[in-house]
Formats: C-alpha cells, structure tokens, sequence
C-alpha cells in the first residue's frame, strides 16, 4: 500500500509515503522515512512483523495545511492515539473528525480517499498500530464477545469506531506506547514484547470505554444523552441531581440508574471524569499554572484539584505533564 499527500490548491503532489504491510521476512523490520520540503517536515518510523505494523508519525507543517491523501484500499484494523498536537480529517463521505493530544481510537477506513488539515508551525504526532484481521480474529477468539461487534462490521466493509467520538486515554495507556516504542531493549524476545504490550493497551483501552446498554427505551437514552450533555456544559456549576432530571424531563431515581446503565458510571462519576479530561487538555496543550488549571476544572482550591487528580491517574498533574513532555 502506497499513499500520497497531494496539496489541496495547487493540485501539486507534496509527498509520497512508503509502502504500509507486514514484514514477509517472519521477523522484526523497521524503516524510517523523512521528508523536507517547502511544505513540511515530517518522519515517519516504523516496525513490521507478520501480524501487524507499528507506525510513529510526526508532522510539522511550515504554514496551515490541507492535503489530500491517495491509498490503495486496504483490510486492516487500527489502533491510534494522538501523542502531541490537533489534526483534522476526512476520510471518504464520513465527514471531518479532531485527533488532539491524549486521545484514541479503534478503526478501520473502508475508503481510500480524503484529507488532513494542518495547523501552520504546530508540530502533530500519531502512534499508529496496524493489525491484520487475522491477528485481531486470534485475540478474538480467545476473549468471546470482545471484539465480535467490530469484526462483523469490518468483514461487511463498514466504516468502524469502536467509540463514536474518539476518546482520552488513561496514563497506563500512555505508558504502554511509550514502552512499545522501546521494544529493541528486548533483544531477541522483541516481537513477543511487542505482542505482549499491544494487547496491553486493547485491553486497557476496551476497559476504559462505556458500553451502552439495551436496558432504556429510544425515548429514555435522547433524555439521559441530554443530561450528560448538561454536565458537561456546566461542569463548572453543575446542577443537582433533582434539578437535572427536572431539566431533562425524568425524575431522579430514573436518573440514577439509567445514568449508570447506559454510560458505565454515576452523574457525579461522569462529572468527575469530564473534570479530568478538560485537566488533562489544559496540562498538555497550554502552560497554565496548576492554579491556574484547577480554577478551571472547578476546584477553588488547587491542593484539592491535585487529591482528586492523583485520585483519578495515580500520579500527580505535575508528574503528569512532565512524563508527557518527556514522551515527545
């Protein structure tokens, strides 16, 4: 599979990107690509084995840029996690999605043809893995019913996200990428390392993703859906659980349950999480002060801010911003 990135104005070709495949050789390849032009400078590394490819992608363009990307058509399952930076893109008739630090995704791509937009002088990096269907159909096979829903839909040649929007990964994810690409200190045991973290970070990532459930009605999940929109809105000066089901039209103890039903946690579980997340995207994409972050995340004083996040990631937000920065 060969793809290339082809300026959006000038019709002009602005690179071509080598071939994506699994090594033939039954063991561990890698390849490193760079390209220096007058529209960016981008690097590109990756690591073959038979049953799936790690690629390390990082993108600096020298000015705002839409390019167009050409592949042939492909059978493959990807896991991707944004490691620095926003990046928007298209894929097909599927309409724009926003990769930004921190999040990820498992997907696959039944087109061939679509876009990515660049911000001018704002460096972007995506850990992509790249897994045979064979590979994931082992995994599968081992662990019933996790995986069933997104190999059905792939087999059907159907656009895939295991989670609608693309979401936040946890530290214990982020530590498993970092890892991986440390795979050589394994010497001749690499490709079972990499074997071995890559389903690390499925499984952590299919722990950390709210299954919906079949227990509400249509009606009863626009109502709940409504809800959790009103949270995360006013995450600031979030309603009490009375007020909230007065504002969605249901009463509290429906709210509760079906609450944590369909999205895996409680109201104020949910708050929590939301908090955490816009903590996250202020300590990796801003230099705001932890003060200045716990204001706003809503916590008047930031010592209580910094309990609640070691609460959630088992590490301090410094230590959190620091290992980040270290990473890329």
């Amino acid at each position: 599979m060969t793809a290339q990135l082809i300026d959006a104005d000038m019709k002009e070709m602005t690179m071509e990107l080598p071939g994506l495949s699994f090594s033939r050789t039954g063991g561990v390849e890698t390849e490193r690509f760079v390209i220096e032009n007058r529209y960016a400078d981008a690097l590109f590394q990756t690591v073959r084995t038979p049953f799936y490819s790690v690629i390390d992608a990082r993108m600096r363009s020298r000015e705002c840029l839409k390019v167009y990307s050409q592949t042939e058509a492909n059978d493959y399952i990807w896991f991707c996690a944004a490691l620095q930076g926003r990046m928007t893109s298209a894929c097909g008739s599927h309409g724009e999605e926003t990769w930004q630090s921190g999040q990820s995704n498992l997907m696959t791509y039944t087109d061939v043809e679509g876009y990515s937009y660049f911000g001018r002088e704002k460096p972007f990096r995506m850990l992509e893995i790249m897994l045979s269907t064979g590979y994931l159909e082992q995994i599968a096979a081992a662990c019933p019913g996790l995986f069933d829903e997104i190999l059905a839909q792939h087999a059907r040649r159907q656009f895939v996200r295991a989670t609608a929007e693309h979401i936040r990964f946890c530290p214990r994810i982020g530590k498993a990428l970092q890892e991986l690409l440390n795979y050589e200190s394994a010497g001749n045991a690499a490709s079972m390392y990499l074997d071995a973290k890559i389903r690390e970070i499925l499984s952590l990532f299919l722990y950390h993703t709210a299954r919906p459930c079949d227990c509400c009605t249509p009606r009863d999940s626009d109502l709940l859906h409504h809800a959790k929109a009103i949270i995360e809105r006013d995450y600031l000066n979030p309603p009490s659980l009375h007020r909230l089901a007065l504002m969605v039209g249901t009463n509290e103890c429906k709210l509760k349950h079906g609450f944590k039903s369909l999205f895996g946690t409680t109201v104020f579980g949910h708050l929590f999480d939301y908090r955490m997340e816009m903590a996250c995207r202020h300590l990796l994409d801003s230099d705001k002060t932890i003060q200045e972050i716990a204001a706003l995340t809503g916590y008047e004083h930031h010592s209580h801010f910094t309990v609640a996040f070691r609460r959630k990631f088992c590490v301090s937000p410094q230590a959190y911003r620091f290992e980040w920065k270290k990473a890329v």
